[in-house]
């Protein structure tokens, strides 16, 4: 009850189309989870070898990267309110198609292009939660909108593996086009963003112009750390459920349990992470929530008991959110201004690309050496991703610190 009379507090004065946007986020990730930790036993279950499925999850990664390198370019055009729903409705189409799929090439192809429609939303959904909040408390909007989708996250997981149990592994992928057709309507009544400045002033012009060198280091560092994320995010998606059911033992139901305990860690700690970012700086918070993460992933590869892991999991969980949190804040900081969304787009667009590398890496070792050896890229790659987190440097005020003091509620 504290904690929720506390989060009420720090939410009050936030711009209320964030509830509307975090109830978007909560109907998506209830159909993602339903139909993600299932994804690669129903490639399995259509002959998809190892490789296959670092493929897959590889196709993805590329599609929702050009999805976000998009939703950037035209969020500089049309707005990002209008993206939201383009993406989710894409997103519902190729999950149906998903589907009816007979063999694992369809079921590639119409993976690829649910993958567009994903990184539309993605970059359409950041770029409007930055439009409408004030800067000083965008990590811990951004730590909210997390905690909403892992809500999703979550339900999603045990209704995906009754599903599967009560129907087959087809059912939860039509689950998951209606909850993101739902999405897509909802994300029609998003308000219009306020006005804002449009052109900036000559002296921000030569002040941007005497630091350009500094801010593409600065980017390039925030580059790195999210795109080795996004690796271990790959490496973990491709071997995680095999691993589990194969060398663990363990059923469709304790696969689902775990995404659902993540979920759990993200709503308990991701939005007080965020907040924690702001106030106290979002690269040290962020590189430090990776620990419980790095911990956690070696502790699955040595196969500790489950009843040892869920917690560890929460606590990873959350880990993720607070530096998701971090990272988009300190990314929308730096592309404020005009032509603001391109560079934001194709910064989280490449960035989205390690997890082509973290697939493809650990389907590579799991053919070569073992699957766990393949798991073992999670670990190494989410501690690179603090390290990175943590060099990054900003001379203006993206770190959050004397912002958020003078921020309200920022307390």
């Amino acid at each position: 009850m504290a904690t929720g009379s506390r989060l009420a507090g720090l939410a009050r004065g936030l711009d209320p189309s964030i509830a509307l946007l975090a109830a978007i986020a909560f109907i998506t990730q209830t159909g993602v989870a339903i139909m993600l930790p299932l994804l690669p036993l129903y490639a399995t279950q259509l002959g998809a070898s190892p490789g296959v499925l670092g493929w897959m999850t590889s196709i993805f990664a590329i599609a929702n990267a050009g999805g976000q390198l998009v939703s950037g370019y035209l969020a500089d055009r049309v707005g990002p309110r209008r993206l939201v729903p383009a993406g989710a409705a894409i997103y519902a189409g190729c999950n149906i198609l998903i589907a009816s799929a007979t063999s694992a090439l369809p079921l590639l192809a119409w993976r690829g292009l649910a993958g567009l429609g994903g990184g539309i939303t993605l970059v359409g959904e950041r770029l409007y939660l930055r439009g409408v909040v004030d800067q000083a408390r965008l990590a811990f909007a951004n730590g909210l909108l997390s905690a909403a989708g892992s809500a999703g996250q979550v339900l999603g997981p045990a209704i995906g593996a009754f599903v599967a149990a009560a129907a087959d592994l087809r059912a939860p992928f039509l689950i998951v086009g209606a909850t993101s057709l739902a999405a897509s309507a909802a994300a029609l009544f998003l308000p219009r963003l306020p006005a804002r400045p449009s052109e900036p002033t000559a002296a921000t012009a030569l002040a941007t112009a005497a630091v350009t060198g500094t801010r593409r280091v600065d980017l390039g560092v925030l580059l790195l750390a999210n795109l080795a994320l996004m690796a271990g995010f790959g490496s973990f998606i491709t071997t995680y459920a095999p691993f589990a059911t194969t060398r663990l033992a363990w059923s469709l139901g304790e696969v689902g349990i775990l995404f659902s305990v993540f979920g759990l860690g993200d709503i308990l700690l991701g939005p007080w992470l965020g907040h924690l970012a702001d106030r106290h700086g979002r690269r040290r918070v962020g590189a430090l929530a990776m620990v419980p993460v790095a911990v956690f992933a070696l502790a699955l590869v040595v196969g500790i008991p489950s009843i040892v892991l869920y917690p560890i999991a929460a606590v990873a969980g959350g880990g993720i959110a607070g530096f998701s949190a971090a990272w988009f804040a300190l990314l929308g900081a730096a592309t404020g201004g005009p032509r603001g969304g391109r560079t934001f787009g194709l910064i989280s667009a490449i960035s989205s690309l390690g997890i082509v590398v973290g697939a493809m890496t650990a389907a590579q070792l799991w053919e070569r050496v073992e699957i766990r050896a393949g798991m073992l890229v999670t670990v190494v790659a989410v501690i690179v991703a603090g390290v990175a987190l943590y060099a990054y440097h900003d001379a203006g005020q993206t770190d959050g610190r004397s912002a958020a003091g003078a921020a309200p509620n920022g307390h």
